[in-house]
Order: structure tokens, then sequence, then C-alpha cells
């Protein structure tokens, strides 16, 4: 039996079609499966997820990387395989059991090691979160256009902070349909006005400031059956 949360084949096929990475795309779903039961029925996921698997090595052995608000997703699972030793990082209310993943969706607090031992995971707000030592990636998909702009000038001063100098940023980013105006729900609540929260262009300048290069920005618009277009960031701790 599915899980009510998965994916649909078609839509799955519908994604593969629009991914540069479809062979990506598959190996996510088929792990996802595997590990917590489903691969988000969510089309924007299905671009986001392999992209970020994309822009790094097939080989991982020894890498830290810190995966910032995680919920619950296939990532830290491929990473794991490469040879990553992955951190996950959320401060959800809901933490996940894995004896009822059947009540699962993508959001949440999951301690990843009840599944997978090499993977650590901590539960706290990323603005407030102190790492012992630096990464060498940090991702974060379609999270922080969901704080206030106050929150996220801080969070990209911990991803300054915590990374290794020539450090990679991965970041996914909602956006607006049709504009470059940064998503500012949370859930289905408002995080705060909209002529306050920034567009595309702010999120990249505040991290300029911050002391990171660009390597890489896009966007995907028209993606099916999704309320939201989805920006893409690559960037390097100079």
């Amino acid at each position: 039996m599915s899980h009510p949360r998965d994916i649909s084949q078609q839509d799955l096929e519908t994604m593969a079609s629009l991914t540069p990475y479809p062979h990506l795309l598959y190996k996510l779903a088929e792990s996802a499966r595997r590990t917590i039961g489903f691969f988000p029925a969510h089309n924007p996921r299905a671009l986001e997820y392999p992209w970020v698997l994309a822009r790094l090595p097939a080989k991982l052995n020894g890498l830290r990387i810190l995966d910032v608000g995680a919920g619950v997703n296939p990532l830290p699972f491929m990473l794991a395989d490469r040879g990553a030793e992955v951190t996950t990082l959320d401060n959800h209310p809901t933490a996940r059991d894995p004896s009822a993943r059947e009540q699962w969706n993508e959001w949440g607090f999951l301690d990843y090691a009840l599944i997978e031992a090499r993977i650590a995971s901590v539960r706290a707000a990323y603005e407030a979160y102190i790492s012992a030592s630096l990464f060498d990636v940090i991702y974060s998909v379609s999270v922080i256009e969901h704080v206030p702009g106050d929150v996220r000038r801080l969070w990209i001063d911990n991803f300054a902070r915590q990374l290794t100098p020539g450090g990679v940023l991965l970041l996914t980013v909602d956006l607006v349909p049709g504009t470059d105006t940064l998503w500012n729900l949370s859930e289905g609540r408002v995080v705060e006005p909209q002529e306050a929260h920034g567009e595309f262009s702010t999120l990249l300048d505040e991290l300029q400031k911050a002391g990171f290069e660009i390597a890489f920005t896009g966007v995907q618009r028209a993606i099916p059956d999704s309320r939201v277009d989805v920006g893409f960031i690559k960037g390097r701790r100079r």
C-alpha cells in the first residue's frame, strides 16, 4: 500500500521530464520509499532534491555536510551512502516516530539516526545553533524563505561562520509565481509583510555581504501543480 504523501507515478514521470537529472530523481524516489516511506507529493521537491545532489561529487568520503531545516527528506540518506558525515537540523515541534511512518509528511523533526546510524540529528533553531567544527557543505531546501528577514540574516551569518573557507552553500527558495518575490508563508501562516520579506535579489545581496561568492543562480517557473516557482543558489564562502 502506498504512503498517503507519496508522489504519484504520473507526477514522478512528469517531473522526471523537467529535471536535468532524471536518473537522480528516480534514485531519490527509491531511497525515499525505502527509508522514510514516501517521496514528498510536492512537485518542486522533484526538482530541488536532484539539483542539490547533482551539485556534489559522487564520492563524499569524510566531507561534513549540514542539512538546515531538514524535516523528513531522502537527501541525508543518499549523502551518507556517498560517504559524507551528515548532520540534520530542525526545530519543528512535531517529532516523527519511525513506528508510525504512515502519519508522516515532509515536515517535523526526525532523528535520522533511528533509521540510519551514520546520520546525526540536532533539534534546534538554526539561528541559535553552535557547531563544534566547520562544515564542508551546508544546504537547505525551501526553508530560509519561510523565516522572517531578521532571522534569515542570522542564518546567513551562521552559514558564513560554519563553512570552511571555500565551502559550498546550496539553497533552494520558494518564489511567488511569475515574480522574484520571496514566498512569505510558513505552513499557511504569513511570516511577515511581503514588502518587508524581500526579493530573490535581496537574498543574493545578503549572501554576498556575508562573504559568499555566488557561483550559480537559476529560477524554475511553471512547475506543474505547484503554488510556487523555485529559485536555486550555489555559493562559496570566500
